[in-house]
C-alpha cells in the first residue's frame, strides 16, 4: 500500500510540474512590433435607405506588445476608413461618403506559435468617430468593437479579416494585408 501511495504521489508531482512548465514557456519572440495595414472595406449590412454600396479603403497602423509567457499580444490600433453609399430619391441619385476613424485597444491569440504560418483570432474595443458627408454632414462618436481573424506568415506578413461594429450606417467588413516591423524571432 505504501508503494502505491508513493507511485501515485510521484505521478501527480510529475504531471503538475509538466503542466506548469508548459504554461510558462518563455517564447523567443521580440516584445514590440509595429504593423502597417491597408485593406478593402465594404458595408456588410443592408440599409433600405441606401442602395448601391461601393467598396472603400481602410488604412491602419497598430503597435503591439508580445507577451513572452503566453501566445497573446496587446495592441493599440488606429484606422481611417472611407466608403461610399448611394441613395435614390425619385429620379435623383446622391452619393454619400461614409468616413470613420477608429482608436481601439486590441488583443490577439496566436495559434501554432513559432511556425511559419500562424493563425490568430482577436478583438478590438474602443472609440470610433464617423461622419456622413456630401451636403448635410452628420458627425458622431461611438463605442466600437472589432472581432478579427487572420494569419501571420513568417512573422512579417499579416492577412486579416475584421468587422467593425459602431454605427449602423458605418459598420463595415475589412479585408486587409499588412507588413510587420519588429516582432518576429529575437
Amino acid at each position: 500500500m505504501k508503494r502505491i501511495t508513493i507511485i501515485i504521489a510521484i505521478i501527480v508531482a510529475s504531471l503538475t510540474t509538466n503542466a506548469t512548465a508548459q504554461r510558462y514557456v518563455v517564447r523567443d519572440v521580440a516584445a514590440i512590433e509595429f504593423e502597417l495595414n491597408v485593406g478593402l472595406a465594404t458595408a456588410a449590412n443592408q440599409m433600405p435607405k441606401y442602395g448601391n454600396t461601393r467598396q472603400g479603403v481602410d488604412a491602419n497602423i497598430e503597435l503591439r506588445y508580445n507577451f513572452a509567457t503566453a501566445p497573446v499580444d496587446l495592441g493599440l490600433y488606429f484606422s481611417i476608413c472611407s466608403l461610399r453609399r448611394g441613395e435614390s430619391v425619385g429620379n435623383m441619385a446622391k452619393n454619400f461618403a461614409f468616413d470613420s476613424q477608429n482608436l481601439l485597444v486590441t488583443s490577439d491569440y496566436i495559434f501554432y506559435q513559432g511556425r511559419n504560418v500562424q493563425p490568430y483570432a482577436g478583438l478590438g474595443v474602443g472609440l470610433a468617430w464617423s461622419e456622413i458627408n456630401t451636403d448635410g454632414s452628420i458627425h458622431g462618436t461611438h463605442f466600437a468593437v472589432m472581432p478579427r481573424v487572420g494569419i501571420e506568415i513568417v512573422q512579417r506578413l499579416r492577412i486579416s479579416l475584421g468587422y467593425k461594429l459602431f454605427d449602423r450606417a458605418n459598420n463595415h467588413l475589412v479585408l486587409g494585408i499588412g507588413l510587420v516591423f519588429g516582432g518576429g524571432l529575437r
